[in-house]
């Protein structure tokens, strides 16, 4: 029979959990009680029990420092708590001094008898040091290159699968941080410690790696009453992901999904591994990669409706920009995107900013954003969600900026620019292309800059300024039509004399007749 000592300072409690459950079926045995931690320090270190049940605020001596106590005096009952405090701290410090449990009252009786066979199974475990200690057999039958081979690199390794026959559930948690030396921080801290605690507490045999700046928690279980493992390891994720001694050091537990068989690990860890990735990237500090699946396929649904409505989230307005933001956020926060396919979407964003400024002023922003291929590889490489905003809002602000300032005189300078550029090679033979390569703007932009600012198309302009100069030769000079047609810009002599009478109404012959006989030596400008 196993001795259970019970410690509250609530007279029924104590009542309550001495005669409600059926000890002897679990082969216990109730060797005394006490209302006050000064008495109940006195009466263990006496009887010695096995297992102790105790309260946490108590008169004389609190439960926490009870169980300290009773350690530094070098006894080995485990010992459980059940408290109406659900403190962090309380359950932290539980976890500390290897509690089996920290259960909130009020507590359910077939709860409170569930954990103390859990103390019962951890009492045997401590009792057997003659290797059949099941993390032991682990220990020595996967060494740690089986380990990195079979969870890590998903190769089927030859080794002794005998030890893990009796269990039924597997899973990986896998911790990671961008701070260096993970594991050796965590033992420093004696988190590793604790958090193995937690897990074995519940009835989880562990086996631990440390692999490329993360840490591989290999979890197995044969769980038949209790919480499934899923639940159980994502609340010790949640305990200590909270721990305050981490300061500000970003961490993120990524649980993955179960798998029945040992040689299945890789699946389990493969989907832990980028649901940690995910949970740095976001900053999440625990992601259930059970979902990883979920999330993939919504990933490039959402990728894949938002590309068909890029057009209207692309443009550079702070309104739309900032609801652009506000878009991805969410996706991310609410784990509805892989960091992968983020980047992908914020890439695509930059290029398409580029092509609309280009269509829409004619300019290349790269003289303001810098080398456009070099900005794609710097979002393809942002280390988080934080700093691939930062790249799309400092992006953004600069185009804006830079818009704001030259939007409202560019027309005017590039039309000025395109007239006086006309007026001194109109009888050049000029092409779209290359008036638009001179300018450094694109084709399409400069012939509609044009036509909107000036109500005439660049053709129109050019065949203007050429008539105005025939008209002046015709008028001024001796010059044979022949020789002005060439002069104006026009080889084909037949063709000048249609385009000018199509403008003027007459031919260039009968416009020379009228205008010599009625205005002799006429040398006004042209007009």
């Amino acid at each position: 029979m196993y001795k259970l000592f019970i410690a509250d300072d609530e007279q029924l409690v104590v009542e309550t959990l001495s005669e409600m459950i059926d000890w002897d079926a679990f082969g216990v045995r109730i060797i005394g009680t006490a209302n006050n931690g000064k008495q109940a320090l006195e009466r263990i270190l006496q009887s010695d029990p096995d297992i102790v049940l105790t309260d946490i605020r108590m008169p004389g001596l609190n439960g926490l420092d009870l169980i300290r106590t009773l350690k530094e005096n070098g006894r080995k009952a485990e010992c459980i708590i059940v408290s109406g405090y659900s403190e962090f701290e309380y359950a932290k410090e539980a976890i500390e001094l290897e509690a089996v449990d920290y259960l909130i009252k009020p507590a359910e009786l077939d709860e409170v008898a569930r954990t103390v066979s859990r103390a019962i199974q951890r009492l045997g475990r401590k009792a057997d040091q003659t290797g059949n200690n099941p993390e032991f057999r682990i220990a020595k039958a996967l060494d740690r290159a089986v380990f990195t081979d079979l969870i890590v690199h998903g190769k089927r390794p030859s080794f002794d699968q005998t030890p893990y026959g009796q269990y039924d559930q597997f899973a990986v948690i896998l911790i990671g941080s961008p701070a260096t030396l993970l594991l050796e921080r965590m033992k420093d801290k004696g988190i590793a410690d604790a958090l193995l605690s937690f897990l074995t507490n519940r009835g989880i045999v562990v086996d631990l790696l440390y692999e490329q700046q993360k840490v591989i928690l290999l979890c197995m279980a044969n769980l038949k009453e209790d919480a499934p493992l899923t639940e159980i390891l994502i609340a010790a994720a949640a305990t200590f992901s909270n721990d305050g001694s981490w300061d500000d050091t970003l961490l993120s537990f990524a649980i993955g999904p179960v798998v029945t068989e040992i040689m299945h690990m890789h699946v389990s860890y493969l989907a832990a591994y980028k649901a940690c990735q995910m949970g740095l990237f976001f900053g999440a500090p625990v992601m259930d990669a059970s979902s990883w699946t979920e999330i993939t396929r919504i990933s490039e649904r959402i990728v894949s409706d938002w590309s068909n409505q890029i057009q209207s989230f692309i443009r550079y307005e702070q309104k739309e920009f900032e609801a652009m933001l506000e878009r991805w956020t969410e996706w991310g926060t609410k784990q509805f995107i892989a960091p992968d396919t983020l980047k992908k979407t914020g890439a695509q964003w930059a290029n398409r900013l580029h092509d609309l400024i280009g269509q829409d002023y004619g300019i290349k922003i790269e003289r303001v954003t810098g080398d456009r291929n070099r900005l794609i590889e710097e979002i393809h490489e942002a280390p988080d969600w934080a700093s691939l905003k930062k790249i799309c809002m400092d992006l953004a602000q600069s185009v804006q900026f830079y818009l704001n300032v030259t939007k409202t005189t560019l027309k005017e300078k590039v039309v000025h620019e395109i007239k006086a550029y006309l007026e001194s090679h109109y009888h050049e033979n000029i092409q779209l292309d290359q008036l638009a390569e001179r300018f450094d703007l694109n084709a399409s932009y400069v012939s509609n800059l044009y036509s909107k600012s000036t109500g005439q198309t660049i053709l129109e302009y050019v065949t203007l300024l050429r008539i105005r100069q025939a008209k002046k030769m015709l008028r001024g000079s001796s010059f044979k039509i022949s020789k002005i047609s060439t002069n104006v810009g026009y080889d084909n002599q037949r063709y000048f004399c249609q385009v000018f009478k199509k403008h003027v109404g007459v031919s260039p012959s009968q416009y020379r007749e009228e205008h010599m006989i009625k205005s002799e030596g006429d040398h006004s400008p042209i007009g």
